[in-house]
């Protein structure tokens, strides 16, 4: 049976719902339904979506509208199944390299990882020091059907080497699929002018 902390997790961070509130209305999140966006609002402000296969402990991958300043961007998070560092689909605790290769449909593009206590944010461009995405990679998740991020863990040792290749997949098309991608860019529109073209490191 799937823990059912993260979810909790995720609603209590990026849903102005209360925990019980958002307990009440666990019913409405299908796991395994591919994309699904926040719910009971008029302007939804995050989607998630389940990974197919992870070789992390990845519970869900959330797209989320960021405030920054007077504008919106959008960010890319990985949510773990339990609070804490990251840990391998075998419970391991792993050290990850901050960059990470997101490929979609063949297309690939670079980014980086910045770890905060309860989730890992995936970005490859920056508003100031807000790390959100590019217009070209939203674009990408909003058309794409198979996405492959690859990352790499790091032995504990002075050198610090990449030694492991770690990768999570999703169908992005599953669900309502590119629809909460567009959904999503409305929030984000003053910075889709804004980074577009854009694929500058956080």
């Amino acid at each position: 049976m799937r823990p059912v902390f993260p979810l909790y997790a995720l609603l209590a961070a990026v849903s102005p719902l209360s925990a019980d509130q958002a307990g009440a209305g666990d019913a409405a999140y299908d796991a395994g339904a591919g994309w699904q966006l926040e719910r009971d609002v008029d302007s939804p402000t995050y989607a998630f979506i389940e990974p197919t296969i992870a070789d992390l402990d990845i519970d869900v991958i959330v797209l989320s509208c960021e405030p920054i300043g007077q504008r919106v961007g959008l960010q890319l998070r990985l949510y773990p199944l339990e609070p804490g560092p990251l840990r391998s689909s075998h419970s391991t605790p792993v050290t990850l390299d901050p960059d990470v290769v997101i490929e979609i449909d063949g297309r690939r593009h670079h980014a980086r990882l910045l770890f905060a206590d309860d989730f890992v944010v995936v970005a490859d461009a920056a508003d100031g020091a807000v790390p959100i995405l590019s217009s070209p990679l939203v674009a990408s998740l909003q058309a794409g059907r198979d996405l492959t991020m690859t990352l790499h863990s790091i032995e504990a040792s002075p050198t610090s080497v990449p030694i492991t290749s770690l990768q999570i997949t999703a169908d992005l098309q599953a669900g309502i699929g590119g629809t909460a991608i567009t959904t999503l860019r409305r929030c984000a529109a003053p910075n889709d002018a804004l980074t577009a073209g854009s694929s500058r490191e956080p």
